[in-house]
């Protein structure tokens, strides 16, 4: 993973919502409050110092509550990432099908079939990238996906893009976009981790505790949304579990 101690992270003054990702554009925003990352940092780095999973699970309540407002405010986050998906799922379904992928990415995808896996998914991620300033943490989580889910050593075959392969490379896609933002949002709190095995072993942690919520809001709601759902209606279903997924981490202490 690689992410910890990559930047301070975010100013308490720094926009709820970056410009060009709201899902709710238009919508006013609340202003941000003052140290709204001090708990959610500061449970953070306990955890990464050595404290361990009880940590990690308090940090996440803060992050949800504090650092973002909560969960009227916190999904807006991510409204690229929900397009993106949206794309990822329609377009993975159209080449599952037999189709070429060009009529839901606009690219031809067909000359990926028998192509390493890792390839493969890179390329997927060039054609859905968005252009905005959420393109790099979508391209990372479309490939990490793709390669989690789909046998790494192996050719892109679609008949291995089965509906529950399908819904389990949407369930990572959402866990690395959530992973990768909460790590940034850490900031300097990675640098309480006493050496590099401490910060890797927390990655994997949180990435675990992330996908576990990921998998509980976000699977039955993609599987409801790969049997026939517009990408628009595909949309909403990926905003109502994100929804949830604040709503559960509002609740830890």
């Amino acid at each position: 993973m690689g992410t910890s101690g990559s930047s301070k992270g975010p100013k308490n003054s720094s926009p709820l919502v970056p410009p060009g990702v709201d899902d709710e554009p238009g919508k006013p925003l609340p202003e941000p409050e003052g140290q709204r990352f001090r708990g959610f940092r500061t449970e953070f780095g306990r955890a990464v110092a050595g404290g361990g999973t009880a940590n990690l699970t308090s940090a996440l309540g803060k992050y949800a509550r504090e650092a973002t407002l909560g969960s009227a405010v916190g999904p807006r986050r991510f409204g690229a990432a929900y397009s993106s998906g949206a794309a990822l799922a329609d377009t993975l379904s159209n080449i599952a099908a037999g189709g070429t992928g060009q009529a839901p990415s606009g690219v031809d995808l067909s000359g990926l079939v028998g192509q390493p896996v890792n390839i493969a998914a890179q390329e997927i991620a060039r054609a859905l990238a968005p252009d905005n300033i959420d393109a790099d943490s979508i391209t990372a989580a479309i490939q990490e996906a793709i390669t989690e889910v789909l046998p790494e050593a192996g050719v892109f075959d679609p008949s291995l893009l089965t509906p529950d392969a399908l819904v389990h490379i949407m369930v990572e896609f959402f866990s690395r976009i959530l992973f990768i933002e909460i790590t940034n949002v850490a900031g300097d709190a990675w640098n309480h981790a006493p050496d590099a095995a401490h910060a890797t072993q927390t990655e994997a942690a949180l990435l675990e505790l992330i996908r576990v919520v990921v998998d509980k809001h976000f699977g039955p709601r993609i599987a409801q949304g790969l049997n026939g759902a517009t990408r628009e209606e595909f949309h909403k279903l990926e905003r109502a579990a994100m929804n949830e997924v604040w709503r559960e981490w509002e609740d830890q202490a």
